[in-house]
């Protein structure tokens, strides 16, 4: 399907889910509506439901095919069966990059872990907006403390694709790593998420996934430049 256009592969879906029925016409609005092949998979049922032609199970089998999508995204980011270990920066990475497909807004997430670095439980603690997602040390570490991590990684992703850390970002992350010291809970990183790339601030580096398997290590400015060469870099998201 790599050459097919999303309106292809969109009509394609809906004549499984809509038979005997010309659904050009549909695929077309729902991208129009949507943005992208991702926006209409990944949006709220009840959000396509309310197009005209899509119907509740038509909608419930469209975003069940993303949810599928990420569950095999999460699966081959981790490896094994059962819970993941994220011992190395380019496990946690491409396990962070893998639960946040498909976010269109800021969004925060917590990764608790035991002592041999195996993943206890994962949480989305704030959905914000295109540019911000509100920060709660306390809720942070009431999560981590519930669940006797030893360890935690916090996520969170910048939609417009510049990796760079705004001050809030940089003072944040200070700030949760001295309260955690207090509490000996080791936050062992800190993420800034974009498509298919990882920030990581404990080791200054950008991790890009060009495969589940593949990735390139490079620092912040290399990876800017490769992939936003012509943006502004005044631009914080």
């Amino acid at each position: 399907m790599d050459g097919m256009a999303d309106h292809v592969i969109l009509e394609m879906l809906l004549t499984y889910a809509i038979p005997r029925r010309d659904v050009n016409g549909l695929a077309h609005t729902l991208l129009n509506k949507f943005g992208s092949l991702t926006g209409v998979l990944s949006a709220d049922p009840m959000r396509l439901s309310e197009v005209d032609g899509v119907g509740d199970k038509t909608a419930l089998y469209l975003h069940s095919l993303y949810d599928l999508h990420r569950r095999l995204t999460l699966e081959a980011a981790s490896y094994q069966r059962g819970a993941a270990r994220l011992e190395t920066p380019e496990k946690a990475c491409r396990y962070a990059v893998a639960l946040g497909t498909g976010d269109r807004y800021e969004t925060l997430r917590i990764i608790c872990l035991d002592a041999n670095m195996t993943i206890l439980h994962t949480e989305t603690l704030q959905v914000g907006t295109l540019s911000h997602v509100a920060f709660e040390p306390r809720r942070v570490i009431e999560t981590a403390m519930l669940h006797k991590a030893r360890y935690l990684i916090l996520t969170h992703n910048h939609p417009s694709g510049i990796l760079i850390p705004s001050g809030d970002d940089i003072d944040t992350a200070k700030m949760i790593a001295e309260i955690g010291a207090k509490l000996e809970i080791d936050v062992r990183d800190q993420l800034i998420l974009c498509s298919n790339a990882a920030y990581s601030y404990q080791y200054d580096r950008v991790f890009l996934y060009s495969t589940p398997t593949m990735c390139n290590v490079m620092s912040l400015e290399e990876y800017n430049n490769t992939i936003y060469p012509m943006h502004d870099r005044n631009t914080i998201s």
